[in-house]
């Protein structure tokens, strides 16, 4: 008979343990590297194998157990690493007798504490809440807003100027790097965010959203990468400059996951009702203020990439059907693709210069998401621009074959979470050369496929089926105004 799959059981005290020095998993496996060589022992780890430890997806060797308790400064057994040691039974009963006579055992009382399973359940409820109703939440989130900052109806929201009347080649956005930049003021924890985050046990409360996050919803794909922190934005003349500093992936957690927790909490009745937008019950969001203060949060940029195929006669997109189990942000939503966060291709220290591009971000996000390939996950050495399928992705850009245009940049309503807009069109053939192993099942999600007898990633790019993506309002804050606005500037995209 088949066995069960065991179910993964994170390792908390290691995740916290290295959280708490502020390293990332890559540093760790180097460490741990180093460690071994002492010992005249050769390893080979990498971030892949403490993000497997830590989720709990294998456990580590003896070797590499000593490694960890060494590099950390603890024991095995602080580790949550020591192995039990099995007795035969005649054996206990000669040494001990009855065993239940002998030693009672009491319950973790803060498994047992029913308060601390109270408050991560509801807690647990509310972001379950925010995924089902995202779209609508962003749209009332807006309306707290002056209607000048308000991008339509889309939930989304962008400072004059921030949204280009036409849309520009992304190759007119120059970046910049401020080594020297500030930290922000805020960085989500302390009494402000109290109300957003579960106990964590009898007397206290989980210090960062982004622990509860790891703790309690567990999603499949979330590490604490180094990511690119947006600092300035300027649009000016048909040209656009953007500043960033360095900041880390759960920074937006602590802070963005928190606002639209709030907001969900104070906004959502009965499950899925939605009140009209007030600013009762939101302390957090009141505190943070102007949504464009760049110095007072850290805000991380994704880039949205709507891609549309284009042929002699009709045009297509394609979608993305966001798993909330598997994403930390925006899950069961239909979202664009691809999409991702604007960060460096690898978490190893190092000069992270070549990956400081807005195209090479969107090539690897294709990589990844349209072709599954693995290997720009950032736990490996980089990734080389080239080799396939980036090579190729380059050249048909060079070529014209793949024109990028630039929609400005807003930020999420409901998470005041930024987004660079962007819209690649591609010619029938260089798509279909690019993407002739295009996945079904990517690890964030499915590529949404419609038409009942005989499904299509290819969803017609028409009027038609624009407004039926809206009035399904799975549709997300992002592809709501991408599709609007390619729509609108169809004769540029399309010419």
């Amino acid at each position: 008979m088949a066995r069960a799959r065991r179910e993964p059981v994170p390792n908390v005290m290691l995740y916290n343990l290295r959280d708490s020095r502020g390293e990332t998993q890559e540093q760790v496996a180097e460490a741990l590297n180093a460690l071994a060589r002492k010992r005249n022992e050769v390893t080979a780890f990498a971030g892949n194998h403490i993000s497997r430890w830590e989720r709990g997806i294998v456990h580590p060797s003896r070797f590499a157990s000593q490694l960890l308790a060494e590099h950390f400064g603890v024991s095995i057994v602080e580790l949550g690493l020591a192995r039990q040691k099995l007795m035969p039974p005649s054996r206990r009963a000669e040494m001990f007798g009855s065993i239940t006579n002998f030693l009672s055992v009491e319950s973790d009382p803060e498994e047992s504490e029913p308060r601390v399973k109270q408050s991560q359940h509801e807690w647990l409820s509310v972001r379950k809440a925010v995924h089902r109703n995202h779209t609508r939440l962003a749209q009332t989130a807006a309306q707290l807003y002056p209607e000048e900052f308000r991008v339509g109806s889309t939930g989304i929201l962008a400072r004059p100027g921030w949204m280009l009347p036409v849309p520009i080649d992304l190759a007119d956005i120059t970046l910049r790097f401020d080594a020297t930049a500030a930290p922000p003021k805020l960085d989500g924890t302390g009494e402000v965010t109290n109300h957003v985050r579960p106990l964590h046990s009898i007397e206290h409360r989980y210090q960062r959203y982004s622990q509860a996050i790891r703790d309690v919803a567990q999603p499949r794909l979330f590490e604490n990468r180094l990511s690119w922190r947006l600092l300035t934005v300027e649009f000016e003349a048909g040209r656009g400059s953007l500043a960033f500093g360095q900041m880390n992936y759960f920074d937006a957690m602590d802070t963005c996951e928190a606002l639209a927790h709030e907001f969900a909490a104070a906004h959502l009745v009965n499950d899925n009702q939605v009140l009209p937008a007030t600013w009762r019950g939101l302390k957090f969001r009141k505190v943070i203020g102007d949504p464009f203060d760049l110095d007072q949060r850290p805000l991380l940029m994704s880039i949205n990439t709507l891609t549309i195929r284009r042929d002699k006669t009709s045009a297509s997109v394609v979608l993305h059907n966001r798993n909330a189990a598997n994403v930390a942000t925006s899950g069961g939503v239909i979202g664009v693709m691809p999409a991702g966060v604007f960060q460096p291709s690898s978490v190893r220290a190092g000069d992270h210069s070549d990956d400081f591009d807005l195209w090479r971000n969107i090539m690897r996000e294709y990589s990844e998401e349209f072709l599954g390939n693995p290997e720009h996950d950032g736990n490996g050495p980089g990734a080389d621009y080239s080799q396939e399928p980036l090579r190729s992705l380059d050249r048909a850009r060079r070529a014209e074959a793949i024109r990028v245009y630039c929609l400005g940049l807003g930020v999420g309503a409901l998470d005041l979470w930024g987004g660079l807009e962007t819209i690649a069109v591609l010619d029938a053939e260089a798509f279909d050369e690019l993407f002739a192993a295009l996945v079904r099942v990517n690890d964030e999600g499915t590529v949404l496929r419609v038409g009942a007898a005989a499904p299509t990633v290819h969803i017609p790019f028409t009027r038609e089926v624009i407004d039926e993506l809206l009035a399904s309002q799975r549709l997300a804050p992002e592809p709501a105004l991408s599709l609007e606005s390619a729509w609108t500037h169809r004769e540029l995209l399309l010419s």
